[in-house]
């Protein structure tokens, strides 16, 4: 195994030196088994897949762009036998890139464990620095317990005696990170060891007054300016984090919502220094809440946050959900005139009837099609014959959109586009940011239901 070890190391830096583009990636990866490995981008809660290639004799190479960005990196090397049939998640592991070559070697059975960074100053930061601080956190959190255990208690001579190692070894925490990111000032490493900076929480405290200061101080210590960070995980583990505290056990829905708006109002106050990191956070928990399915939250932060973003790339897109959350039944809605699959102008507000689906599609969205499809065939039952259908399609080639309303088969249907595809007015007038959009009107022009697939729609009140 040492002679393998040695023969792989030495190929790995020849190649290096010999073929090597500015930006290489080479990793061993030990017991890899014979599967595609993927090459992502971390931003926040999004993996953004740049490359993927096969493992030859437990080496996988990747070349970056030499304009690629610095920030945190992944790779997914595949799911362990026992992964598949739980159906966990694969094995992966996160590394650092700054316009530097690099070579790691890890072991596919445990890569949080046993990787060792072979070429990459940036990593061998990284990796050292995670390892000693999961060893003290693990310390810093079971010193915690036993504070809260003692003084529950009432023990306390013994309470005091732990509370006093406990707020000493938060020092010890908050000194730890500070200096290693003081000594590896101007690393991208040192910029996300930074993040990791928490609180101190006074160990002679109780647990609840204990969780009140660190909601109160949280922010303080952080710094939401570096846009750079955004290709991290940095912002939104501490946005998470902060959340958490928030949960409280034994809550009802209801009431945890009510705890979430309150984080939510402290988080969007306290990273407003920078436009496109306060943009990206609201992004991100929004996409949180949604996938909770706290609509009560979105609602709130629609309300009271929408029209707070900047015009950057994903402006149109977060701004319209914002403002579609406010689009609750009860809610007017816009009239409007576009020609029909026939060149001729409708008029919403000449053409309804008591109940009335806008739906918003396009021909290229495969959860269309398959909608459109359940829809029209529940629309063929007698008691749903007196509903009218308007499918504006965000298509802006006639010909395929004519196409696919016969191919559909959904002739009998008001079928309208203007070709502007996001752009159009009426998408913009009904925030419409996804395909597709349901909403159903009365004859007044009142939202009377929203749905965001065909279940939700056939499941209303107003058609039950």
């Amino acid at each position: 195994m040492i002679i393998k070890s040695i023969l792989i190391f030495v190929f790995v830096s020849v190649f290096t030196i010999c073929v090597a583009q500015p930006h290489s990636i080479a990793i061993i990866i030990k017991n890899q088994p014979d599967n595609i490995v993927v090459l992502g981008a971390i931003k926040g809660d999004d993996f953004i897949i740049i490359d993927s290639a096969f493992a030859e004799k437990e080496l996988i190479r990747f070349n970056l762009h030499k304009d690629a960005e610095s920030g945190m990196y992944r790779i997914i090397m595949g799911q362990t036998p026992y992964a598949k049939i739980m159906n966990e998640a694969p094995q992966q592991l996160d590394f650092i890139f700054n316009k530097e070559s690099i070579v790691l070697e890890t072991d596919f059975k445990s890569p949080e464990t046993k990787t060792k960074v072979i070429e990459s100053v940036e990593n061998e930061i990284w990796f050292d620095f995670i390892q000693k601080e999961q060893f003290i956190n693990h310390d810093l959190r079971e010193r915690e317990k036993e504070v809260n255990y003692y003084w529950a208690k009432d023990k306390t001579d013994e309470a005091i005696k732990v509370a006093t190692e406990y707020n000493q070894l938060q020092v010890e925490y908050n000194l730890f990170i500070t200096e290693t990111a003081k000594k590896n000032n101007g690393t991208f490493a040192a910029k996300v060891i930074s993040t990791y900076t928490e609180p101190l929480l006074d160990g002679y405290l109780t647990e609840i007054q204990r969780k009140e200061l660190f909601q109160k101080e949280y922010f303080k210590a952080l710094d939401f300016t570096d846009e750079s960070l955004m290709n991290s995980q940095g912002y939104t583990n501490n946005i998470f984090k902060y959340l958490i505290s928030y949960n409280k056990k034994g809550l009802t829905q209801e009431q945890r919502e009510k705890e979430y708006i309150k984080a939510a109002d402290i988080i969007l106050t306290n990273t407003n220094k920078n436009e496109k990191i306060y943009e990206f956070i609201l992004k991100y928990i929004i996409h949180g809440f949604e996938v909770l399915q706290f609509e009560n939250v979105i609602t709130y932060i629609a309300i009271n946050y929408s029209g707070t973003t900047c015009q950057t790339d994903e402006y149109t897109t977060l701004e319209r959900k914002l403002e579609e959350q406010k689009m609750i039944s009860g809610t007017s809605v816009a009239d409007f005139t576009i020609n029909n699959i026939n060149s001729n102008p409708i008029t919403f507000s000449n053409t309804l009837k008591e109940k009335n689906i806008v739906l918003f599609w396009a021909s290229w969205c495969p959860h269309c099609t398959d909608f459109i499809k359940q829809l029209e065939s529940w629309q063929k039952q007698a008691k749903n014959s007196n509903i009218e259908i308007f499918a504006i399609s965000l298509d802006t080639d006639k010909e395929v959109w004519k196409n696919k309303v016969l191919e559909l088969r959904i002739e009998s249907w008001y079928n309208l586009s203007d070709f502007k595809e996001w752009e159009s007015k009426i998408a913009i007038d009904y925030n419409v940011f996804a395909t597709p959009t349901i909403f159903v009107v009365d004859k007044n022009l009142k939202i009377i239901g929203k749905a965001e697939s065909f279940y939700e729609l056939t499941n209303l009140e107003i058609f039950r």
